[in-house]
């Protein structure tokens, strides 16, 4: 029996409902918006589809907010044949995504209203005893939070140090359930830059320009109908670094130098004493063409081939940027006076570009600006042709003689008796600019574009993302083991913790090399080798910059640290007798027991003088006052392990050891955190996640991942990526300076540590402990055909490719449980964790509503799971759960549906008793409707996809039939086809995949 889809009713407010006074009413624009949104749907299904089906998808969708209709969307789902379900699964994907646009480009205008609120003021009169943190769900502006730090007297000299210490790096990764093509989400920017056109044209009362652009509008959508939603093909990582790097060419080489001139503006306002070095705040890593945890396609070539592509970009942009610039900068000596150094470069410059001089001297003799921007390009230029040489040759092969005419003098190394042709380093392009600007100043003079420039040459050098490598722990242990197996040496594989230790450390000091030339290694043994080889030809090519880091996943021990830097000392890339290292080396904690051993782990390393040797020499670059030592901490696994509640807790209490340690030991912290898109991986606001982070564990320093829809959920449009750089740099700085202002009790910690382990308890009798979970979550769950999906170039499971849930990723495990719209991993474990605790001490319901409202840690826990608990339709999930598991298992598998709809009750429940709302997500009007509208529209999706998936999977089980049979049967691709479509329908309704 299929049982009723949830059909409540999603009231929109009324269209005249007053704006809130600092802001923008979301909900009244959402409901604005959606009107045209819904006009151009309508029409393409007009246009694009048969009447017939056009006019019952119509229906479909109009009984969606229709109580009492459940009947009739189970008939109406039932009827359809699979041409019509296709034709559905893309309507309501296409609707879903056209939402997404309208929903983000309200944030754009709620942020662009805040920031004209906040900076159209005069000088800000901040109430003196307002909350040093803020809990809302709206971040607060700089020049705001400058005002209130201002006025909590916040000396000038304090923000200083943090300002000009501070290392915010955000890293890019892929994605693999990565759901939206990029030719897909070009046309979506397309459509949102029509929808913004037609926006502005409507405030504006321009009728008839209007209609134009609802025209073109309908165009571009019934185009984008036009274009099939699946990957045609499993894409490459090269695909995936060019999928990333287009975040950056598009949006943020522009938007940040908007960042950095926003901070210096609102510091002279409220702290005009205050100097802010020339460096941006923010800088950008990239995991993609670097990771190698699982992914046998990140070869050495690959990863060389990433960097030389991501300087390419660069080289390219700054190239039109000193174009435009060289146009811009006409000053004449006639008329302006030319700093002394600027005229001496140009002396030098002569000597080494002659050419560039006899061509270009009688046009910009009086010109020095002119004249100088022409060498930086011919040195720009003869940069990017070696660049394509040094990608064409690959990483192993000797740099070949230049080709090409106009760089023919070019020598093998780049440089002749009158110094370097080309840029050695970004470093000298930036020295360059510096030239123009100071010359500049001493006039009194400045340029915006110079400016900018200088900005985005500091944040992005030659290498735009600095690339994180990574490896799994194992493959260097099993690299070591081969080689002293080979050696004829005691087997590495075979000794304890404590002697692997002894011998590394022997190792490490001894100049001899360890591994044998002319060997053949097995592949995995030679491919980790040529990692590092790759690595220095890297860095000596391209600077430290390019990558100097390598991360360490499922990292146990000391032994999983000092194997990577004995096979770096290989490479030539650490030297312990001499305390050279160019090579920071990232241990990775991800499971709960990995977690809880980290201060141990760090703690030994730093007694040891040969590890604190090293790490005084590269740590002391990447820290310019004293030693750093980054640590990445995982959520993903943690959570898959122990569940939500817990996983958190153990970061945090993670967090707080480590910073302690390292306090202790002299040494600067930087916490990496591996978050995904999704709450069950560490997702949800990262202003709040921020703001949530123990005090005194950033002190100006954090890294946080950002991946596949997280991306284009905030860095698609200029506006939107600004916004979040910004709220990043806001909460950074008030957790940096503030958050230890907030006084944590011992009982805190010990009622957070009761609830984990209970927590973790339950959550492991059902994942890990019962026997029937595993198939439970591969029947009732799109698992498999998730995985058919040509979504990444990464597989699903880690290395051995195990059935089991060992072998499987995080996100895929995440994926799976949204689709069918369980979502388990974001809530399980909560409820009974709280109902313990309450059963045993009801008093405790009063402390828990208190430090909901004072401690940003359970405030943002409880917020991730009330947002998470509104998105769950256990009908729907029971409806996944009753269709597609086998009879075999059907009393075991009720049996956990009734544990899991026990726990979601009760979990709801108190979730409410905390906060203190009537229902899930009153605090947030905005966020309520836009879920309420989704968990209405996004149900027929869900009934398509359990038809759809289990007539694919009946069909994979039974006997292959007659050919008279065949030919009135679907065949498995076209089966196949349709449920992926309603793959991609769900994650675009759901906003979250994994």
């Amino acid at each position: 029996m299929i049982l009723a889809p949830r059909t409540s009713r999603v009231d929109l407010p009324a269209a005249n409902q007053p704006a809130a006074a600092a802001r923008l009413d979301a909900p009244r624009l959402l409901q604005e918006r959606l009107g045209l949104i819904e006009e151009l749907w309508h029409s393409v299904l007009n246009y694009e589809c048969d009447q017939a089906v056009a006019s019952r998808l119509t229906h479909l969708k109009q009984l969606c907010f229709k109580a009492g209709s459940a009947d009739a969307i189970v008939e109406l789902v039932r009827t359809m044949d699979l041409r019509e379900a296709i034709v559905a699964a893309r309507a309501f994907s296409l609707y879903f995504q056209l939402v997404n646009i309208i929903e983000q480009q309200i944030e754009e205008d709620r942020y662009r209203s805040s920031i004209q609120a906040a900076y159209a003021k005069g000088p800000i009169v901040e109430n003196p005893f307002a909350p040093p943190l803020s809990l809302s769900s709206a971040p607060i502006p700089l020049r705001t939070l400058f005002g209130r730090l201002r006025c909590l007297n916040v000396p000038p000299g304090q923000l200083e140090t943090l300002l000009n210490r501070m290392d915010i790096r955000l890293v890019f990764t892929a994605h693999p359930t990565e759901i939206v093509r990029h030719t897909v989400r070009h046309k979506q920017r397309r459509v949102a830059d029509l929808l913004t056109r037609h926006a502005q044209l409507d405030s504006a009362g321009h009728g008839e320009d209007q209609e134009l652009i609802r025209r073109q509008l309908e165009q571009e959508i019934r185009l984008w109908w036009c274009t099939d939603e699946l990957h045609q093909f499993k894409p490459s990582v090269l695909d995936e670094v060019d999928y990333a790097l287009l975040y950056f060419q598009e949006v943020l080489f522009d938007v940040l130098p908007q960042l950095n001139g926003r901070l210096r503006r609102v510091l002279q306002r409220s702290y005009p004493d205050v100097q802010l070095h020339s460096e941006a705040v923010i800088t950008f890593g990239s995991w993609v063409g670097a990771d190698r945890d699982g992914n046998p396609s990140v070869t050495p070539d690959v990863t060389w081939r990433t960097a030389c592509y991501q300087r390419q970009l660069m080289l390219e942009r700054y190239i039109g940027v000193v174009e435009t610039l060289r146009t811009e900068l006409s000053l004449s000596m006639q008329w302006s006076q030319v700093g002394t150094d600027l005229l001496e470069s140009l002396e030098l410059d002569r000597l080494c570009f002659p050419s560039v001089y006899e061509r270009l001297a009688a046009r910009y003799r009086l010109e020095p600006y002119r004249l100088k921007l022409s060498y930086i390009l011919e040195r720009l230029h003869r940069t990017h042709a070696r660049n394509k040489a040094l990608n064409e040759a690959g990483w192993d092969s000797p740099l070949p003689q230049p080709r090409s005419k106009n760089i023919s003098s070019i020598a093998p190394l780049g440089q002749d008796l009158a110094g370097p042709l080309h840029y050695g380093s970004y470093v000298d392009f930036r020295q360059d600019l510096e030239l123009l600007q100071n010359s500049l100043l001493h006039t009194g003079l400045s340029n915006t574009g110079l400016e900018s420039l200088l900005t985005q040459v500091s944040s992005f050098g030659f290498s735009l993302a600095a690339l994180d490598l990574r490896q799994e722990s194992s493959r260097h242990s099993d690299a070591l083991d081969e080689i002293t197996r080979f050696l004829q040496m005691p087997a590495y594989g075979t000794t304890d913790e404590e002697a692997r230790v002894q011998w590394l450390l022997a190792e490490l000091q001894t100049r001899r090399p360890l591994v044998p030339a002319a060997v053949v290694w097995k592949d995995s043994t030679r491919e980790t080798l040529d990692v590092f080889r790759m690595l220095k030809r890297l860095q000596l090519e391209f600077g430290e910059r390019t990558c100097r880091t390598y991360i360490i996943s499922m990292c146990e021990s000391v032994s999983d640290v000092l194997e990577v830097l004995v096979l770096a000392k290989e490479a030539g890339l650490v030297s312990a007798p001499d305390d050279q290292a160019s090579l920071l080396v990232i241990p990775l904690f991800e499971t709960v027991e990995d977690l809880q051993r980290a201060p141990r782990v760090m703690e030994d390393l730093f007694s040891m003088a040969t590890y604190r040797g090293l790490l005084s020499c590269c740590g002391q670059r990447a820290e310019k006052d004293g030693l750093l030592q980054e640590i990445m901490l995982g959520y993903s696994d943690s959570n898959k392990d122990s569940g939500f509640l817990s996983s958190n807790w153990e970061i945090y209490r993670a967090q707080q050891a480590l910073a302690a340690l390292a306090r202790g030991q002299g040494i600067h912290l930087r916490l990496f955190h591996g978050r995904g898109g999704s709450v069950g991986r560490g997702g949800g606001p990262a202003y709040q996640a921020i703001l949530a982070q123990p005090g005194g564990t950033l002190e100006g320093r954090i890294k946080i991942t950002e991946q596949g829809e997280v991306l284009a959920s905030k860095y698609a449009l200029p506006e939107l990526a600004l916004y979040n750089l910004e709220t990043v740099t806001s909460a950074v700085i008030q957790n940096s300076l503030l958050g230890s202002r907030l006084g944590e009790h011992r009982q805190w910690s010990e009622l957070m540590s009761r609830l984990a382990q209970r927590s973790r308890s339950h959550y492991r009798a059902l994942v890990h402990d019962d026997p029937h979970l595993v198939l439970f979550f591969q029947q009732v769950t799109p698992i498999e055909e998730i995985s058919m999906l040509q979504i990444s170039s990464r597989p699903a499971r880690r290395r051995g490719g195990a059935k089991d849930l060992s072998g499987l990723r995080a996100i895929p495990w995440v994926f799976g449980w949204t689709q069918s719209r369980f979502l388990l991993p974001s809530w399980y474990g909560v409820g009974f964790a709280l109902n313990q605790e309450l059963q045993a001490h009801p008093e405790q319901l009063e402390v828990l509503r208190e430090l909901y409202g004072r401690w940003p840690f359970l405030r943002t826990l409880i917020s991730n799971v009330e947002m998470t608990l509104a998105k769950v339709d256990l009908q729907l999930a029971e409806h996944y759960m009753n269709s597609l598991s086998s009879d075999k298992y059907r009393e075991a598998f009720g049996s956990i549906f009734a544990r899991i709809r026990q726990e979601y009750e009760l979990t709801r429940s108190l979730v409410l008793k905390i906060s203190g709302h009537r229902e899930l997500l009153a605090e947030d009007p905005g966020l309520k409707l836009s879920v309420e509208l989704r968990n209405c529209t996004i149900v027929p999706l869900g009934f398509i996809q359990v038809a759809l998936l289990r007539r694919l999977r009946e069909q994979v089980r039974r006997p292959p039939l007659r050919e008279e049979e065949e030919e009135r049967t679907y065949s498995r691709s076209e089966l196949l086809r349709g449920a992926l479509l309603t793959i991609n329908g769900i994650a675009a309704g759901m906003r979250n995949t994994g």
